[in-house]
């Protein structure tokens, strides 16, 4: 009975999860658009499942900023404000140079050199401003992992959505200098320097150092 409640337990998460993000996905490319209403009842319909994974992937959603519910009645997809904007930002500016500090003194070689690929991407893809967030997201979604804290790395995982739908149509503000960060990640990843890679993370989402 044990080991069926528990398999019970099991299908219901992975449901939630798959819920989550096929609902997030569609808020990330637009396919929901901010302010949209969502009904749990009508996509349970629509997605063949109970309305409990559908309630635990919104109430997910909620958290990260996504969609706002109002209890018996409806869930609405939240519009993309200047502030959510900035707020988003800031928020991956300090969390990149986190997670590049530590990956820097902490990767193999090996792991070096997937992340100087995953620069190169960022390069190439610097003229567009959806395939860049989505060439960032992947370089510092992977540096997350080689800064080898679990606890951080979960935190950066959930939110990736939400920043991924708020901070897409960025583009960089100044093309050759940023082309000039993304040389200087590089070479800082490579050489082993925490703080330079900390600092430069930190420009290339456009945060500028203190003023001493």
């Amino acid at each position: 009975m044990i080991g069926e409640a528990r398999r019970i337990g099991r299908t219901k998460r992975l449901l939630a999860e798959e819920v989550f993000q096929q609902l997030g996905a569609a808020i990330v490319t637009g396919e929901l658009a901010p302010r949209e209403r969502i009904r749990d009842a009508e996509l349970a319909l629509q997605m063949h499942v109970s309305r409990m994974p559908i309630r635990e992937a919104l109430q997910r959603l909620e958290r990260i900023g996504l969609v706002r519910m109002y209890p018996s009645r409806y869930t609405e997809v939240t519009p993309l404000t200047d502030q959510i904007v900035a707020d988003s930002r800031e928020f991956a500016g300090f969390q990149a140079g986190f997670v590049a500090r530590l990956a820097a003194e902490r990767m193999t070689e090996h792991e070096r050199d997937v992340a100087s690929t995953l620069i190169d991407e960022l390069d190439a893809t610097i003229d567009d401003p959806t395939a860049y967030s989505l060439a960032r997201k992947a370089l510092f979604g992977r540096l997350s992992e080689f800064a080898r804290n679990a606890l951080q790395h979960s935190l950066l995982r959930e939110a990736s959505m939400a920043l991924a739908r708020n901070l897409h149509h960025l583009a960089p503000d100044d093309r050759a200098a940023t082309l000039g960060l993304h040389a200087e990640l590089r070479e800082a990843l490579r050489t082993g320097d925490p703080d330079a890679a900390e600092q430069v993370s930190r420009a290339i989402h456009g945060l500028t150092p203190p003023t001493p």
